[in-house]
């Protein structure tokens, strides 16, 4: 079987769980308009968090000033270094998710509470 065609088959059967339990989850819960606006809502502010994300790791990874502190002194990245960045990078993801919830609790907080 061709490579590509095996691993289409893998990614379907992989996914297939999950959407079928989500489909038996809408099922049984029968959602109404204001559910399904609050989850397409939900799914517009973490589209905003990971664009958000994207362009704080394209500034930390792409932009020459923070070169010199990845590689040290010898020029070179050995596997500490490497796993430093990583973990910032994981930070960065991190905070830039938790800057948009409080930022979306404040809102509500300041338009519902009376």
């Amino acid at each position: 079987m061709n490579t590509k065609i095996k691993s289409a088959i893998d990614f379907v059967l992989r996914n297939a769980v999950w959407l079928i339990i989500g489909i038996v989850a809408v099922f049984f819960l029968r959602p109404g308009t204001a559910e399904i606006q609050t989850f397409l809502f939900i799914a517009t502010l973490e589209a905003m968090a990971l664009s958000l994300s994207g362009i704080a790791l394209f500034t930390y990874t792409k932009i020459p000033f923070t070169k010199l502190i990845m590689e040290g002194d010898d020029k070179e990245l050995n596997s500490v270094e490497r796993h430093s960045i990583m973990v910032v990078l994981g930070y960065i993801f991190l905070g830039v998710h938790i800057l948009v919830g409080l930022v979306v609790l404040g809102v509500y907080i300041a338009q519902f509470s009376h």
